[in-house]
């Protein structure tokens, strides 16, 4: 029986052995791939630390671009508009001077009430100008931020300076159609 217990423990002893090398050679093969994987991982987050900060840039480039573009396109319209604006301006300056004339003509009571209104209507012309002026002078000195809503910005201030301007010019005309008896 001795020696059974003797060979039963050899044998176990041997598996044990074999156990253990398996063991090391497993937990080797482990650390040998987390290791790698170690250094992989911190090659990648490098790569995306680069990947991240070259798309900062690229965002702000973009950016950069985007606000020259929308400030071109902008200032290029804005120079129709003012064009186009000054002309109307000056139309309703003549307009006016031809009304006066028009004025001297008619009787006493509508001369009073007559030039009243136009003089109204002169000054209303006056501020349109001065509109025009004050806004010329905000390109000028760079005070327009130009970003996405700068194009909203400058259509929305034509409207209006478009819809004043015909509102003037409505009441130019209509002057004496709604003063003749």
């Amino acid at each position: 029986m001795k020696t059974m217990i003797h060979e039963y423990r050899n044998k176990f002893l041997a598996m044990a052995k074999t156990n253990i090398l398996f063991l090391t050679a497993v937990m080797l093969m482990v650390g040998t791939i987390l290791i790698s994987c170690g250094d992989t991982s911190k090659k990648d987050a490098e790569n995306v630390k680069e990947d991240t900060h070259q798309l900062n840039k690229d965002l702000k480039q973009g950016a950069k671009d985007t606000s020259e573009e929308i400030k071109t396109a902008v200032n290029s319209n804005w120079q129709e508009f003012k064009t186009s604006s000054e002309t109307a301006i000056k139309n309703s300056e003549e307009q006016i001077q031809e009304l006066r004339l028009k004025i001297t003509k008619a009787n006493k009571n509508e001369k009073e009430k007559l030039s009243k209104q136009l003089d109204k209507l002169e000054e209303k012309n006056k501020e349109l100008k001065e509109k025009l002026a004050q806004r010329g002078r905000e390109f000028k000195e760079n005070m327009i931020e130009f970003n996405e809503s700068a194009k909203d910005n400058e259509r929305e201030f034509e409207r209006e300076f478009k819809h004043d301007m015909d509102e003037l010019g409505t009441a130019l005309k209509d002057l004496f159609k709604n003063n003749v008896d």
